[in-house]
């Protein structure tokens, strides 16, 4: 946790220099436009990843090291509710959920070094939510003794329900080639093995959901360059995992989650960082 608040502390300074010295990308030139951004309360610095099941509610939880609660918000990015889990959060960082339950991906995994992830699978149904089930994973062809920090591609970060599939996309530090990989959730152990990988996103992947109504996922993240430069992206996939479009985030940094609510409305989540806050905003595309 401490090498990744370091890391990401460098990561931000140089930046900020380099934006300053260069400039963003003109607004008339992105395929979205940003309707509305809250700042969140401070509970949220480190939100990461969203989940938005009604038209008037988003959920979103904090990664590693932060309590474990699931925090519902209204559509002003104000905290209507918190809702703490009788599990340590070793580093959550996804949250998704279908109409029975919420899953919450402890799957983190920056090192490499976690030889097992794990789903927790949460009943929507009882009136004080507690999880049911623990799901444990673990990647086909992973040594974790030869993986280093940011030098694997066996972290993740984006968790989604999709057609009655719950889905898992890597962030693939030393490919960016994203891997998806299919959960059962009747299993609660399971060796995991890619379905498909995802060529042409511009970065990482931190943040996805499944628009009901094109058919498409929404994915979030970003790239860092040799020189410190953070460069976040939001892309439209096909539900082969082809890449219909990408767009940079102009004005945005560490892009940690997106959803996509039942009447269409793209909300993404950025995470705290040296010279941005933590905050929630709506976009629409054009």
């Amino acid at each position: 946790m401490e090498n990744k608040r370091i890391m990401m502390k460098a990561i931000f300074i140089a930046s900020f220099m380099l934006l300053t010295a260069c400039g963003s990308i003109a607004s008339d030139k992105l395929g979205y436009t940003v309707e509305t951004e809250f700042n969140l309360a401070g509970d949220l610095a480190e939100t990461s990843g969203l989940y938005c099941p009604a038209s008037d509610t988003i959920f979103t939880i904090n990664d590693s090291g932060n309590s474990p609660t699931i925090y519902q918000l209204n559509t002003s990015g104000e905290i209507v509710r918190r809702q703490d889990l009788d599990k340590k959060n070793q580093d959550w960082e996804a949250i998704t959920g279908d109409n029975d339950n919420f899953y919450v991906g402890d799957i983190g995994n920056n090192n490499g070094k976690r030889a097992i992830v794990e789903i927790l699978v949460i009943n929507k149904q009882n009136q004080v939510p507690a999880i049911t089930k623990v799901l444990k994973l673990s990647y086909a062809n992973n040594n974790i003794e030869n993986n280093e920090y940011l030098k694997h591609d066996f972290d993740a970060e984006a968790l989604v329900s999709a057609d009655d599939e719950l889905l898992l996309f890597s962030k693939s530090w030393q490919s960016t080639v994203s891997h998806v990989y299919k959960i059962e959730p009747s299993l609660a152990e399971q060796v995991v093995s890619p379905i498909a990988s995802i060529d042409g996103l511009p970065g990482v992947v931190t943040g996805i959901d499944f628009n009901k109504s094109s058919k498409q996922f929404t994915v979030v993240g970003y790239s860092v360059s040799g020189f410190g430069k953070f460069s976040p992206f939001i892309a439209l996939l096909d539900r082969r995992f082809n890449v219909v479009a990408t767009y940079p985030l102009d004005g945005f940094n560490q892009v940690e989650g997106v959803c996509v609510s039942p009447n269409g409305e793209v909300w993404i989540s950025q995470e705290s960082s040296f010279f941005s806050t933590h905050k929630l905003a709506k976009l629409k595309f054009r």
